[in-house]
């Protein structure tokens, strides 16, 4: 007999041996009712008795199953050290583990403390972890939803080029898939218009020859208060708002072309003119709404509540108090800030649509007050649209709805660079809490701007914070409010470090962008990466010092082949032009 034979033979007789001893299923039952009824030592007997019982079946059990597989063939020995004979995984000598010595500090990524690396999917898929490739997901609508930070809040902060616009991109399109309205109230480059016009949005377009928006125009609040029974106090509470929200409105593009706060008088002067021009009775409603030039008239001619407000004796004194803040209004009825804020608004924010995208990039990049203001007041715009839509809700007004939003604020520091004043403006004109259903993303490419004015509060609030390459002084100003190990230090900064500077690599792109567009000039986007970093970006979560996810954007082919991702065609048209001139 051979030994594996044996073996098998050995295993029946012991199964058959102990099979001897095993009671009939009536008697175990018994034996279990027994067990269940006794007290004290024999119940505790009698519990080990049916404890041996099953123990004893699963051994014939086991010893029976690993001799026959039920087909009538020989079947390999499995023993301690696996199975014996031709495809077996048998090791005649089993090798000690690997032993090593250290602190607990020092071995805490050794068996058996090894953790994996967290990769949370809390809302759209953004890309790979990049170190163990699992799923990424968040936006920070669902996120909140999810309980994984306490405010839908979020800050983006990268350098320029290293792929903002596309991460935005994607989590506005994860929005849109969910039903969430998209609202980028701000695009100057413009980088979401594209998207928006794919997705069958609403694109509006303001400043210099293009549209306009009223700061005192009552607009969807207005819209909203009309539709309120008259009287009431909800129709109060929301003319309160709404008059708020256009002295606020204004009081910011007079500190922007002032370059400096208001008086105390000279805020508590506009809201009594605004007041005045909207009473009862008046010519201006929501369907004709008053302009700048309305509200310069009627202070320039003083009525008694004005002078009162202004604390002036006589005409003359009331004349040399108001002379600074009519120069201020004529700058914004004159020139190119009359020709967007000193007409009828021509941006109405449709909330039924998937996303709206309110284009800027009319106002060239060197003006810099020009930009802020627009940008604020497209800002207010969007904000207004959502309150709007919540008083309809929250007075259950037929047809209406709540609705969840997305407001993207982009180059925000084009409006705190303007001056500490405009921080307190841009708190108020975003006035909205968790319970209106809105979530809020920042980006920028710098903290300096923040810092300067003392506006990193404005960034501590952000319950998440993605961060992409930055230099090493830019990781400095994001350590007051966030921690970093020093591996993920040196990652962000290598991000922004790390490219493709030699001569090789960069005919080695040319040529492969070449390849890739083929003769209608339609590249990859991936193909006009110039730095190593562009991508990559750090999720942290929370406060303290809890580690942050590294991930790697990823760009599904649709969307590429849809463009719009592609906002450097221009250039790459130009380095394709050149390109072919040096061919030749």
């Amino acid at each position: 007999m051979s030994a594996r034979n044996a073996t098998r033979s050995s295993r029946l007789l012991t199964a058959e041996k102990i099979a001897k001893t095993l009671l009939p299923d009536d008697e175990l039952s018994r034996l279990e009712e027994q067990a269940a009824t006794a007290t004290g030592l024999k119940k505790a007997w009698k519990k080990s008795l049916v404890t041996r019982q099953y123990s004893r079946r699963a051994t014939v059990e086991r010893l029976t199953r690993i001799n026959t597989d039920g087909f009538d063939r020989q079947v390999a020995d499995l023993d301690a050290r696996g199975f014996d004979g031709p495809g077996g995984g048998r090791m005649s000598t089993v090798m000690p583990p690997v032993e090593y010595r250290g602190t607990s500090v020092q071995v805490a990524g050794i068996y058996p403390w090894i953790v994996g690396a967290k990769a949370p999917l809390l809302g759209t898929p953004l890309g790979r972890h990049l170190t163990t490739g699992a799923a990424v997901g968040f936006d920070p609508l669902y996120a909140w939803t999810m309980k994984a930070i306490t405010a839908p809040s979020c800050f983006i902060c990268a350098l320029n080029g290293f792929g903002k616009s596309t991460l935005l991109r994607r989590i506005a399109l994860g929005d849109i898939a969910r039903g969430t309205l998209v609202l980028v109230p701000g695009d100057v480059k413009p980088d979401l218009r594209v998207l928006a016009e794919q997705v069958g949005g609403q694109v509006s377009e303001v400043g210099y020859g293009t549209g306009a928006i009223n700061p005192l125009g009552r607009g969807p609040i207005g819209d909203a208060i009309e539709q309120l029974p008259a009287g009431s106090l909800e129709r109060e509470k929301a003319e309160f708002a709404l008059h708020a929200r256009q002295l606020n409105m204004l009081c910011a593009l007079l500190e922007i072309v002032r370059r400096g706060p208001l008086k105390d008088f000279e805020e508590t002067l506009l809201a009594s003119a605004i007041r005045l021009l909207y009473a009862p009775g008046s010519q201006f409603d929501n369907a004709h709404a008053a302009r700048i030039e309305d509200l310069l008239t009627l202070i320039a001619a003083g009525p008694d509540e004005l002078r009162d407000d202004a604390v002036a004796d006589t005409d003359e004194e009331y004349r040399g108090q108001i002379k600074p803040l009519l120069r201020s209004l004529r700058a914004l009825v004159k020139g190119r800030f009359g020709e967007t804020f000193n007409r009828h608004s021509t941006v109405r924010i449709d909330i039924a649509k998937p996303m709206v995208d309110l284009d800027m990039s009319s106002v060239p990049p060197g003006d810099e007050l020009m930009r802020a203001a627009v940008l604020l007041a497209g800002w207010n715009e969007a904000f207004a649209a959502v309150e709007a839509a919540h008083i309809l809700a929250d007075n259950q007004v037929p047809g209406a709805k709540s609705i969840a939003a997305h407001i993207i604020l982009d180059e925000v520091w084009q409006v705190i660079a303007t001056g500490s004043s405009a921080v307190a403006r841009l708190d108020a004109v975003q006035r909205l809490q968790r319970s209106m259903g809105v979530a809020l993303t920042l980006v920028t490419h710098s903290l300096a701007d923040f810092e300067k004015v003392g506006a990193l509060g404005m960034i501590e609030r952000s319950r998440a914070r993605i961060v992409g390459p930055v230099p090493e002084a830019e990781l400095d100003r994001l350590a007051h409010f966030m921690t970093f190990s020093q591996a993920e230090r040196a990652m962000v900064t290598g991000w922004a470090n790390d490219s493709t500077s030699s001569v090789e690599e960069k005919k080695a792109l040319r040529q492969a962008r070449r390849t890739s567009s083929g003769d209608d000039g339609t590249g990859a986007v991936e193909s006009k990466r110039t730095a190593a970093g562009v991508g990559h970006f750090l999720l942290k979560l929370g406060e303290g010092a809890t580690p942050g996810t590294p991930f790697k954007v990823w760009v599904p082919q649709a969307e590429r082949d849809s463009g719009i991702h592609d906002t450097d065609a221009r250039l790459r048209a130009a380095d394709e032009d050149r390109d072919t001139e040096f061919a030749a």
